[in-house]
């Protein structure tokens, strides 16, 4: 049997389930809005606006400060840098969008000054640039023209009259003179010069020096610039010295009058029939034979221990020089090189550092040569021809221009090299060596 207090229990109950329904079913109150800053913060922020701009203003005068004695000394592009990286440096906030302008303007100014170029007119109201052809531009371009040309008679003429008041030892009338011309062309080269600290006869001479410089380059611009627009006559168009320096780059190497006597020693058939001859008594027996002293390098014998009395046993009938005594020589661990006038006797790591590296063109033996070449065949087999030509080449090369003198036959130390690109053979070996491949290839580079 329910009671009294349990249906009251119930009615709360159903009581409080709709007071929740209602809540959740009500939409959401709308946000309060911030309300507005009052005059204390106003003005904390406006300080605090005013307070960064001084701040940027200072930091880019520092700047310009630091790259005007950059060039001073002459470090232009460390100037730009300096310029360019204060730029980059101008806060994007906590500054007015007009102050950060106009600083943005400033810089700019000052590396359009300091890099030569002329600012460009643009729209006042849209920044958008303008016809160049146009009327207005047209106009503006003459009246900066003007005005350059005004700035410079004026700066010249001022730097005269203070060159006389110097010569005269008025001091005061230079100076009177230097305060005009800074206050009316601030962003003068020649004018900032007479500011710097010195003597006036220093700054002075600073300033002419800087105006000159100005004279000479501008007008070497202009030349550069009007011979870049001229139109081309040809297709292919040389400098007018191309033909000087063709023939000095085609020109021999030309060997001195001892060094072609050496060489015709060392090309002259000579035999001889050594059995256990000391080393020593052979090479002086191949001496007279070539009639040129052998000059042995006692570092080299050192390193590798060399025993002159040590028997030498060769037996040779009308071989060259050459051959005969780099058998001998090898036999020993040693070889020779042509240097200074004389023969050199050496180890063959020394002789490395003896040789001389030249370049051989052989594209006229090369290219377009064989059974393969030429475009009907393609690129892939017209290169692949090409190499198996270079390949023969050096081959013909290291057997038979002293054949013992090449790393490639085992026993010397020159290196002969194929360069595709330029279709040239790179040969590192001595000057003999070289002077018989002239003969069959042209002068090396």
């Amino acid at each position: 049997m329910k009671g009294p207090n349990m249906t009251r229990f119930r009615y709360c109950r159903e009581l409080g389930a709709g007071v929740v329904a209602l809540g959740m079913l009500a939409p959401p109150s709308a946000a309060q809005p911030t309300p507005p800053p009052g005059p204390l913060e106003s003005k904390l922020a406006e300080q605090k606006a005013k307070a960064n701009e001084q701040n940027a203003e200072r930091n880019l005068a520092e700047a310009f400060k630091f790259a005007d004695a950059q060039l001073r000394l002459g470090l232009r592009s460390k100037a730009t840098e300096t310029l360019k990286k204060a730029k980059q440096d101008i806060p994007s906030v906590g500054i007015t969008e007009a102050t950060r302008t106009y600083l943005t303007s400033r810089v700019d100014a000052k590396l359009d000054e300091l890099e030569g170029r002329r600012p460009v007119v643009t729209n006042p109201s849209t920044g958008v640039k303008l016809d160049p052809k146009s009327p207005e531009v047209i106009a503006a371009q003459k009246a900066a023209a003007e005005k350059a040309a005004l700035e410079y008679k004026d700066v010249v003429e001022g730097l005269k009259s203070i060159q006389r008041a110097n010569d005269s030892k008025e001091t005061a009338v230079a100076s009177a003179e230097i305060a005009r011309l800074t206050k009316l062309y601030p962003t003068n080269p020649s004018v900032q010069a007479l500011g710097y600290t010195g003597s006036i006869a220093t700054r002075l001479e600073e300033a002419i020096a800087i105006q000159v410089q100005m004279r000479a380059r501008w007008v070497k611009s202009q030349q550069d610039l009007t011979r870049s627009a001229t139109p081309a006559i040809m297709d292919v168009e040389f400098p007018p010295d191309w033909v000087e320096k063709s023939n000095r780059r085609l020109k021999p190497v030309e060997m001195t009058a001892k060094e072609k006597k050496i060489i015709e020693a060392l090309e002259k058939p000579v035999s001889v029939n050594f059995r256990d001859r000391p080393f020593e008594e052979a090479l002086q027996d191949l001496s007279n034979m070539l009639d040129q002293p052998l000059l042995l390098d006692k570092q080299s014998l050192q390193d590798l221990e060399t025993d002159l009395k040590k028997g030498a046993t060769l037996e040779a009938k009308g071989l060259a020089g050459r051959t005969v005594l780099r058998s001998i020589l090898a036999a020993q661990g040693l070889t020779f090189v042509v240097k200074d006038e004389t023969i050199q006797i050496v180890t063959v790591e020394r002789a490395r550092n003896l040789l001389t590296t030249r370049v051989y063109y052989i594209g006229d033996l090369t290219l377009g040569k064989g059974p393969f070449s030429g475009p009907q065949w393609g690129p892939a087999l017209n290169a692949e021809q090409a190499a198996l030509n270079a390949q023969n080449i050096t081959s013909m090369v290291t057997g038979s221009i002293d054949p013992l003198s090449w790393r490639a036959n085992g026993s010397g130390p020159g290196t002969v090299t194929y360069h595709a690109p330029s279709a040239a053979i790179i040969v590192r070996a001595s000057a003999e060596v070289h002077f018989a491949l002239q003969k069959s290839y042209g002068p090396g580079r």
